[in-house]
């Protein structure tokens, strides 16, 4: 998760009515180790919702430490394995490698459950990162919330495509030998056009179509 990317999902939680102790799924959290290299996550969105009194329960499809439910998305019987609803499902930079979409906005949705608010996140500009694949599913926030709206009746909370300013993310892999073909990224960060970009939608579920 970038920094810009978290510092959006704070605000627009922060201007939601989430009930005090209100259960949030974090789907495709990763574990504590992971975390530890973005502090970034916890500082602008676990802990605000804890400072909420929100439980926060992470789910990935490997089990490590950090990870409360273990599965994927997409499987069959989530639902029904879980058997509890969520007043905020969050899916963050995760759908690009879910090859079944159809499952696994399904499952989301019914995870939320009518009144419930689904968080999504895509890359909508960012290489290929196979986890184990990509799909290179990369659409723009207005692509990204019709395609909510196609699938359930919903109120759009807020969308919009993010651009990547921190330097950090550009530089970073300079670091590499010279001859290492990934250095040369940190031409993006001066070519506006050519920044990484991630497309965010925030909706509440109203009911079904």
């Amino acid at each position: 998760m970038f920094i810009e990317e978290s510092l959006w999902i704070r605000e627009k939680l922060a201007a939601l009515n989430i009930p005090n102790g209100g259960n949030i799924l974090n789907i495709g959290a990763s574990t504590s180790e992971f975390l530890r290299t973005q502090p970034h996550i916890h500082e602008n969105v676990i802990k605000p919702l804890k400072d909420r009194g929100c439980r926060v329960i992470n789910m990935d499809m490997k089990e490590a430490v950090g990870v409360d439910i273990v599965g994927k998305i997409e499987e069959k019987g989530l639902c029904d394995r879980i058997g509890e609803k969520f007043v905020v499902v969050m899916c963050t930079n995760l759908l690009e490698h879910v090859e079944d979409r159809d499952s696994a906005f399904s499952n989301m949705i019914a995870l939320a459950g009518p009144g419930g608010f689904l968080l999504v996140t895509v890359p909508r500009n960012y290489p290929r990162h196979d986890d184990p694949v990509d799909t290179m599913y990369r659409p723009g926030h207005e692509e990204l919330a019709a395609e909510i709206s196609s699938r359930i009746r919903s109120e759009i909370i807020a969308s919009e495509t993010l651009e990547i300013r921190n330097r950090m993310y550009y530089f970073y892999e300079s670091r590499l030998p010279f001859w290492g073909y990934r250095k040369f990224r940190f031409w993006r960060y001066w070519f506006k056009k050519h920044r990484w970009k991630v497309s965010c939608v925030i909706c509440r579920i109203l009911s079904p179509q």
